[in-house]
């Protein structure tokens, strides 16, 4: 029979290593825990920034703000001409704003000759969303969650394609119809409270940066230079969480 003290070392011995194990397990159990929480934050995150930018589409098509979209003043009207192709007409989605697009709350951005970077204050600076600005509201909703900016663009792209635009069946020339214009419609949505970057540098994405970077031929522009990256390019390199949509829409000539 051993000794009562060696009996009682063992007890010390065996309790120790259930405390360690428990703890393991604890600790295991506790970091999985947090793998599963944030996975379902990065899925809520991504659905709650699809759904600004599906808002924002959904505003576009919306048949009461088409004709306004059109007019001289409108977000199509206002860069519809072959001089402003390649300009991106800029404007921050306010959900608190009564009208979805107002041209004074607009900014013009294009990359002009002979330029190392992109012009953005054409308009002024009223257009672009501004996580770092200590008054106004620029978010969709007033859970003041996500910011959503929208582009608009007539490409030069479709020029590589003479038929492109042109209405089946008929001759430009002798119908006198006018060329469909295609025109992209960029939505790019960010949550600013899920990430650590600086609010200047978020900025800097929305307000510096082209949604297509489109650089006018002769033009040499460093290969290493930062504007040579889309806006969510710079979003990316921030580790910022964000949504990026786009749609591109055909502007015809229609008789009843």
């Amino acid at each position: 029979m051993k000794p009562y003290s060696s009996q009682r070392g063992a007890t010390l011995i065996v309790v120790m290593i259930m405390l360690l194990a428990i703890t393991v397990l604890g600790t295991l159990a506790i970091k999985k825990g947090l793998i599963s929480l944030n996975i379902a934050t990065n899925s809520q995150a991504q659905q709650l920034l699809m759904q600004n930018s599906d808002a924002a589409f959904f505003n576009v098509e919306r048949e009461a703000n088409l004709i306004q979209s059109l007019s001289s003043s409108g977000m199509f009207g206002y860069i519809n001409g072959a001089v402003n192709k390649d300009k991106e007409l800029v404007f921050c989605f306010v959900g608190e704003e009564k009208e979805f697009f107002d041209i004074n709350r607009a900014s013009l951005m294009v990359w002009e000759a002979a330029k190392a970077a992109p012009t953005n204050n054409t308009l002024g600076m009223a257009g672009y969303c501004s996580v770092a600005a200590t008054t106004g509201n620029f978010f969709t909703s007033g859970r003041k969650a996500v910011m959503t900016q929208i582009a608009v663009k007539f490409s030069s792209q479709s020029d590589n394609d003479p038929f492109y635009g042109m209405q089946y069946g008929t001759d430009e020339k002798g119908v006198k119809f006018e060329k469909n214009k295609p025109v992209k419609v960029f939505a790019v949505s960010i949550m600013p409270t899920l990430t650590t970057a600086k609010s200047a540098d978020i900025d800097a994405c929305l307000n510096a940066h082209m949604n297509e970077v489109t650089i006018p031929s002769g033009t040499t522009v460093a290969t290493n230079s930062v504007f040579r990256q889309s806006v969510t390019d710079c979003l990316a390199g921030l580790n910022i969480p964000f949504s990026s949509q786009v749609t591109e829409y055909m502007i015809a000539q229609d008789f009843i």
